[in-house]
């Protein structure tokens, strides 16, 4: 259901508008105006009253301006008359009052055609009605209405100052703004995360942002709701925004941003808003936004003051520095946090953050609202599981501990599940920026958290370096590959080439495939097995495991040479081909163009 206008509560002052041109046509003086042309604009407001005593008098027009005139120095001049026009239609103003007699009996066809095509009300009145007759009625509504408005906007900033004073946060201040309009409001923050919503609506991107808990990542990214979001965010006070049929947005809106000096906290938006109440809706959504710029900077202060605590506490688990185990206990108490039972540290990294950042061209600011919002992010999947995990940000990683409990069982799973989720989380918010999630065995707690910590970092570290991106990694799972993470790249690069770098080689310049051979052979442990799996006839194996014989030079009957050919590979999964990763590094490192010889 769509809420409707808001009425008046028993008591309030009724809204006084501005009076419309047809509504000052009932007024005295006025009521004797001839209408003879652009009838289709008396429905323009009238803000103020303007008498044209010189040319230069169009030059001031402002929108709403009610412009009066004699024709004093134009009536000689019909392309002036016609001009005059165009200028009030250009400046937003209301219509145009022609008073005939001494300068212009009559107005010129043209300029009359110009006013039909504009949509400008031109009347005129006879020389008998004295301008005063006319502006006294027209001015003394303008004045109401205007006091109206300063009483009305008084009101509106009592009431949320109120809301500011007894500490109320987004939520209600959302409620009370849908409230004072009547209309359906919805809060998000600078990165879109639905904040607060209240009142219903029609409008099918609304719906689809309450049910996802933020504006959909189509709609985000969409080149022309970018270039709105940039548009309010530049212009700093609230604009109507037209409707995008094709994404949902049926319906036009007010948007106004929250701004804490020049950083933008979030965005307010209002639908379905009559447009007899606009000038409501832009007053009330600009005392909304200021009055939720101190809730949001309040809101975040608190947090991040609860943060730092449970991130030093993390901070020294892992790093073997928090005392004994009764003064572990105590701060565990302290911040809720169940030490009993097992636990796993989750680390989630930002894959190549640096060049990330180098191709936005983020500033300073702008870097550390994105690391802000990665804790978020992190944070806020893995509290909808586990509540009480306490996290930490590390530059461009978030670690969290995780209490698994005293219960039995394998959590493996349901930890995958929610790597897997954060990954996710991460990858729908920014287009091109993705992260790696690992995560250690269980362990107790205090005595093991610095050890876990150690094994997933050295694994997370080893992937970073050699450019594998988007993984999951469950250190438990790993076996050989974690303990070969603990080993310095370079030696594994040299192990792998050592053992497979003339068979890397031999398939890359013949399309051959005798390293996927080889590795199925050895995982296999017999050859007919091997052969089914690659679905090769086993003479075809055969051939290929002579091939490698004469390549490596390497005996595949020596069990230690198996050994090392199977760490080999191993390696060269984990790490691709060190050869392409030196060729990479060569050319960052390298000038494009080769040296010139000496001469």
């Amino acid at each position: 259901m769509v809420t409707s206008a808001r009425e008046p509560e028993s008591g309030e002052e009724p809204r006084i508008p501005p009076p419309t041109l047809r509504q000052a046509m009932h007024f005295d003086g006025l009521s004797q105006a001839v209408l003879v042309g652009g009838g289709a604009g008396l429905d323009r407001s009238i803000e103020w009253v303007r008498v044209m005593e010189t040319p230069e008098t169009e030059d001031r027009l402002r929108p709403h301006d009610l412009l009066l005139t004699t024709g004093f120095r134009l009536q000689e001049d019909v392309d002036a008359l016609t001009r005059l026009v165009s200028k009030i239609a250009a400046a937003g103003g209301s219509g145009l009052v022609v008073k005939l007699g001494r300068s212009l009996t009559q107005l010129p066809p043209e300029m009359v055609r110009e006013a039909d095509h504009l949509g400008i009300p031109l009347l005129t009145v006879g020389e008998e009605v004295a301008w005063a007759d006319l502006m006294e009625p027209l001015l003394e509504r303008i004045i109401n209405a205007e006091h109206w408005r300063l009483k009305r906007s008084l009101d509106i900033h009592r009431r949320f100052t109120e809301l500011l004073l007894d500490g109320k946060g987004v939520s209600e201040i959302c409620r009370t703004l849908a409230e004072l309009l009547g209309s359906p409001v919805s809060v998000e923050d600078a990165s879109f995360h639905l904040l607060a919503h209240a009142g219903g609506s029609v409008d099918a991107h609304r719906r689809e942002t309450i049910h996802h808990h933020g504006t959909p990542p189509r709609v985000l990214y969409d080149p022309e709701i970018q270039s709105v979001l940039r548009q309010v965010a530049e212009h700093r006070h609230p604009m109507k925004v037209q409707a995008f049929p094709h994404l949902g947005m049926q319906r036009p809106r007010i948007i106004a941003p929250i701004m804490a000096a020049r950083e933008l906290l979030g965005v307010i938006s209002i639908l379905d808003q009559p447009p007899d109440n606009e000038e409501l809706a832009y007053m009330a959504v600009e005392q909304a936004a200021l009055v939720m710029a101190f809730a949001l900077t309040k809101e975040r202060e608190v947090a991040e003051a609860e943060e730092h605590v449970r991130g030093e506490f993390v901070d020294d688990l892992i790093h073997g520095t928090y005392g004994d185990e009764p003064a572990a206990q105590r701060r565990s108490r302290h911040l809720r946090y169940p030490l009993l039972g097992r636990h796993v540290v989750l680390v989630t990294d930002v894959d190549d953050f640096r060049a990330f950042l180098r191709n936005r061209n983020l500033t300073e600011e702008s870097i550390q609202a994105v690391k802000r919002e990665l804790y978020r992010r992190v944070s806020g999947v893995v509290r909808a599981s586990h509540p009480r995990a306490l996290l930490q940000a590390r530059s461009d990683s978030v670690v969290a501990l995780i209490p698994l409990g005293p219960e039995p069982g394998d959590p493996q799973a349901r930890l995958r599940a929610l790597a897997v989720q954060v990954r996710e989380a991460l990858g729908d918010w920014r287009p091109g920026f993705t992260v790696s999630v690992g995560y250690s065995a269980a362990v107790e707690a205090p005595a093991g958290v610095a050890t876990a910590h150690r094994e997933v970092r050295a694994v997370m570290d080893t992937l970073a370096r050699f450019r594998r991106w988007a993984q999951i990694v469950a250190v438990p799972e790993l076996g050989l590959t974690g303990l070969l993470a603990g080993v310095s790249p370079d030696r594994l690069v040299e192990f792998s080439q050592r053992y497979l770098g003339t068979l890397v080689e031999y398939d890359a310049e013949r399309g051959a495939d005798l390293v996927a051979t080889l590795k199925a052979y050895l995982e296999q442990g017999e050859q007919q097995a091997a052969a089914r799996r690659l679905r090769i006839h086993t003479n075809t194996l055969r051939y290929r495991l002579e091939r490698i014989r004469e390549i490596t030079g390497s005996s595949l009957e020596d069990p230690e040479i198996r050994l090392n050919l199977t760490v080999a590979l191993r390696v060269h999964s984990l790490l691709g081909d060190g050869r392409d990763r030196r060729r990479r590094e060569g050319r960052q490192a390298s000038p494009s163009a080769a040296p010139a010889r000496p001469a």
